[in-house]
């Protein structure tokens, strides 16, 4: 009787909730998939942040709105807001992403739930901590399971400290949501990579001819990077990653930091000085309300929440007041370039149309995303035609310097012979050192082509080949396929001899498999250094099983990428791996492992000894790593691997790989030769990967004892 009442009680508040909070679901089809869902969404401010997820679960009295547009647009705010929305899946597919919110958003959660009990939560935003949010990507997206036919419930929760809020539920099947994002990625890679060129190439050219506007043209182009780099959160994964508290004040800073440089190179490349008093004037008080901004931008509270609708105007203000000298100089008659011109005025018509949308006079989402990176792009191409301008302008100068000193030296010399030789000799001097100049900007560029090259043939010398791994035993294979051009991941089989007391020379096989932190150049740096601190043990009397190993290498790794930082500035790179000894005579197997495991097989038995669950060179003051031994027999085949075969996505689903199904392989292999094994293994890890892209370096090594 008292579950009947209870049920009757359920329905009964489920038929008044459903009433308060009526709003027609989001229907998926496979004809609608990809677009944003918000008109399909309930939505509440919580200004004082007094809500809580009960509250939207049981509360039917919560004065919710339906949202008005696809996407809706919030002010500048420090509010927080609660979107309340349910799924219907009329679709071919089970397995969704859903796009929430803007990169730059502090905190979103959204929660899944059923029948008023939570049932998962998701987190994401550029303040949560990268480890603890519940996806692999950049921006705040999350993986849907919702089955066809299938209906689902959801709760939102955005926070923002000051800047607008955008709220897109754009939702799209697996497979098509990353292709998209491959053709963004594409198009982010040539964008930034065009930043990063120009900004090197005007460095190199200050190098060769100390022009004070090649310098802070460059600094202007590298200011852009890392304010776009920013807005897209990049930065908060390669750079502020590790120190989470500079976060919040990113944005704003980078903002600011590329009016003021675009400020100081366009007063020098217009020759804004004291000939121009009143507008001189101007320029020195737009730099004082920058360096303001900037410093409400670390004030807390209001402080902060007001630096960003401020740092919007005064960038607005910047271009206006830029594009302004244009025309007033112009007016007085002074001559300047006609790409810079054309260049000012399409970055201002960029900005402007970008800060339109940040105070909704403009609604497009098209323009949001790329308005200033268009503008940017394309202003970046037409100054550097006007350096270029620039440059031959200055030549054209010193040559037509020369031409009025070849004239003079003509004259003259009709009337003083002794001067004319004079003149002759200094117009020779003149002209070998401009030669020795030239000659010099050649050996400068020789020499970095060189570097670079010489640069790529180290990347290529970093792993052993396989020939040199044969060189210490025959039964072995080396799946080794770095996810770029060069590696994070490295491998390392040697022979050495221990100095135990009681087992003096004895005879051993070293085997490693690394993965440093991060692919490609940073994660080669790092292995560059894990290799040669390696090579270093075989020296160390101190250092006789891979315990000792692993606590001489953690100390080294960490003592030599923070040699010269300060406690402030400690670099926490490392990398994670597993190594054994292994006497060839006994058949001992001694292992220690930084959170890799190793793993043995014998005959249809998968044996697995896991490492401590510490890295390599995140600190100098850690436990002692474990020394675990084992006794092999002969047949028994030894792997270690780092987590890039296992991490990889892929399959029907586009799912992991995993650890279990990879354990499984190897037992399933280990009965075939090594070279067999080393086949098996790439030909299901490119079944497995498909089209999909290469998430990792992965690195397989294997022994038959």
């Amino acid at each position: 009787m008292q579950s009947l009442v209870q049920y009757i009680l359920t329905v009964f508040l489920t038929m008044i909730i459903t009433q308060s909070w009526a709003v027609e679901a989001i229907v998926l089809k496979d004809t609608n998939l990809g677009q944003s869902f918000t008109k399909s969404a309930l939505i509440i401010e919580d200004k004082d942040h007094s809500l809580t997820i009960n509250d939207l679960l049981y509360n039917d009295e919560l004065p919710l709105k339906q949202c008005q547009h696809d996407i809706e647009r919030i002010d500048f705010t420090s509010s927080a807001y609660w979107l309340k929305f349910d799924i219907e899946n009329e679709s071919s597919y089970d397995e969704f992403l859903i796009n929430l919110a803007r990169v730059i958003t502090d905190k979103v959660t959204l929660y899944e739930y059923h029948n008023y009990e939570i049932t998962k939560v998701f987190y994401g935003g550029d303040l949560t901590p990268y480890e603890k949010r519940s996806n692999n990507s950049i921006d705040n997206t999350f993986a849907l399971n919702i089955p066809i036919n299938g209906k689902k419930h959801y709760i939102l929760r955005l926070q923002s400290d000051g800047e607008n809020i955008r709220l897109p539920i754009i939702i799209n099947n697996t497979n098509d949501f990353h292709i998209a994002a491959k053709e963004r990625i594409f198009l982010m890679g040539a964008y930034y990579g065009m930043l990063i060129l120009f900004s090197f190439l005007y460095l190199f050219y200050y190098m060769g001819m100390k022009e004070r506007s090649l310098i802070l043209y460059s600094i202007y182009v590298l200011s852009i990077f890392m304010l776009q780099f920013t807005l897209d959160g990049y930065s908060y994964y390669y750079i502020f990653r590790g120190v989470m508290f500079v976060q919040p004040y990113t944005v704003v800073f980078f903002a600011v930091l590329a009016s003021f440089s675009f400020l100081i190179y366009v007063k020098e490349f217009l020759k804004i000085d004291a000939k121009y008093q009143k507008l001189n004037n101007i320029y020195k008080w737009a730099f004082y309300l920058l360096a303001i901004n900037l410093l409400l931008n670390f004030i807390p509270g209001k402080g902060h929440v007001l630096a960003y609708p401020i740092v919007n105007l005064t960038s607005l203000g910047t271009l206006f007041l830029i594009g302004g000298s244009i025309v007033y100089l112009r007016k007085k008659g002074q001559t300047i370039c006609n790409y810079f011109t054309a260049a000012i005025f399409t970055l201002i018509t960029g900005a402007i149309l970008f800060i339109l949308t940040n105070f909704h006079v403009i609604e497009s989402e098209f323009v949001f995303k790329n308005a200033l990176k268009i503008g940017s792009a394309l202003e970046i191409l037409l100054l550097s035609l006007s350096m270029s301008n620039k440059l031959r302008e200055l030549q054209k100068e010193k040559e037509l310097a020369q031409e009025k000193a070849l004239q003079s030296l003509t004259e003259k010399n009709k009337l003083i012979d002794e001067q004319n030789e004079i003149l002759e000799t200094q117009v020779k001097q003149r002209t070998t050192e401009l030669e020795i100049q030239k000659e010099q900007v050649l050996e400068k560029n020789k020499e970095i082509i060189d570097s670079i090259n010489y640069a790529k043939r180290l990347q290529d010398a970093i792993i052993p080949p396989l020939e040199a791994v044969r060189t210490v035993t025959q039964d072995a294979f080396v799946l080794f396929q770095p996810k770029d051009i060069v590696s994070g991941d490295f491998y390392w089989i040697t022979e050495t001899t221990t100095s135990y007391e009681d087992r003096p020379n004895s005879k051993r096989l070293l085997l490693t498999a690394a993965d440093c932190t991060g692919h490609g150049v940073p994660g080669a740096f790092i292995s560059i250094i894990g290799l040669n601190i390696f090579n270093q043990t075989l020296k160390e009397r101190s250092v006789n099983d891979p315990a000792q190993a692993l606590d001489f290498l953690n100390k080294q790794v960490y003592n030599t990428v923070n040699k010269h930082k300060g406690s402030d500035d400690i670099i926490r790179d490392g990398m994670d791996l597993a190594i054994c000894s292994i006497n060839m005579d006994s058949l001992e197997l001694e292992f220690a492992g930084a959170k890799n495991p190793l793993y043995i097989v014998r005959g249809t038995e998968l044996i697995e000894l896991k490492g401590d669950k510490q890295p390599i060179g995140f600190s100098d003051n850690v436990t002692p790593f474990t020394l675990q031994k084992f006794q092999l027999e002969k047949g028994d085949m030894v792997y270690a691997s780092t987590d890039g075969y296992a991490d990889q996505f892929g399959g029907p689903r586009g799912k992991k790989f995993k650890y279990k199904p990879f354990k499984d392989l190897l037992l399933s292999i280990a009965k075939e030769t090594p070279e067999q094994q080393k086949n098996i293994l790439r030909q299901r890890f490119e079944e497995w990967k498909g089209d999909l892209e290469q998430l990792d370096d992965v690195c397989v090594v294997g022994i038959r004892i």
